[in-house]
């Protein structure tokens, strides 16, 4: 479904990414792991256009992403991005939030789109506030609907960048769920995460990325039980280990995750 091939890119002397290849398989989960500020997120904002390559080739589907004859924004209504910030219309209602893409990109009949956002949202487990704003939601129920209104373009590809870092322990796990039934429904998905355990649940296979570069990947079995690289295996215990600190300082404060 995705190739990268031979990608880098540079900001002027300072380069994100160097020489990445990768495959991903229609169908499978694809989990970025690996420091902040190692290239990750821009990994993903190449796959679909959003930041240009300076050399390499990317294919969705095997149309080239990369070539100056694609039509991106055909291309970005196929695939569909989840960020950090839910980037949702403050002043529009859920339900306007959803209907509004397949309305106006995909020229969809209002009746058509009312009906596939009640369904999104029901998925999703948000039926009840498919009339309330997005100041009225938690960051949890925000980050959900995000991820319903990327669903209603009906998407080949779910891209998610770090979509759990703003979040608190309950409201994470609530978007890590909506993520894992996607993955039973055989979306393709990328998935920058720092949540191992997420990783090693939900994705076919790992990537460790570290300073721009792909370092080691595999299954979750090869990269948390026994990866090659010793870089790998000191990020791994470093995340694994700060987690563990996480979990021990809120029991100590009586905070039950």
């Amino acid at each position: 479904m995705i190739k990268l091939k031979n990608v880098s890119k540079y900001y002027k002397n300072l380069c994100v990414l160097k020489d990445i290849s990768a495959t991903i398989d229609k169908g499978s989960i694809i989990a970025l792991i690996g420091p902040s500020g190692c290239g990750k997120s821009t990994f993903l904002k190449c796959i679909n256009g959003l930041v240009p390559v300076t050399d390499g080739k990317i294919f969705i589907d095997e149309v080239e992403v990369t070539s100056k004859e694609t039509n991106l924004n055909k291309l970005r209504s196929e695939v569909g991005i989840v960020f950090q910030q839910f980037n949702l219309f403050p002043h529009l209602t859920i339900r306007q939030n959803i209907n509004l893409a397949p309305i106006e990109v995909k020229k969809m009949s209002k009746n058509d789109a009312e009906v596939q956002t009640m369904y999104l949202l029901e998925k999703v487990g948000l039926l009840d506030k498919i009339d309330k704003y997005p100041a009225q939601l938690s960051g949890g129920q925000a980050q959900r609907v995000a991820i319903a209104r990327s669903l209603a373009m009906q998407p080949k590809v779910m891209l998610f960048d770090e979509p759990t870092s703003a979040l608190d322990p309950q409201m994470k796990q609530e978007v890590l769920d909506t993520i894992k039934d996607l993955a039973k429904d055989g979306m393709t998905m990328a998935v920058v995460t720092h949540e191992m355990g997420f990783a090693r649940e939900v994705a076919d296979k790992i990537i460790f990325i570290s300073r721009g570069r792909i370092v080691e990947e595999g299954t979750p079995s090869q990269i948390f039980d026994n990866p090659e690289k010793p870089a790998t295996e000191e990020f791994v215990q470093s995340i694994l280990n700060a987690q563990k600190q996480f979990a021990s300082a809120n029991k100590r404060g009586g905070i039950i995750e």
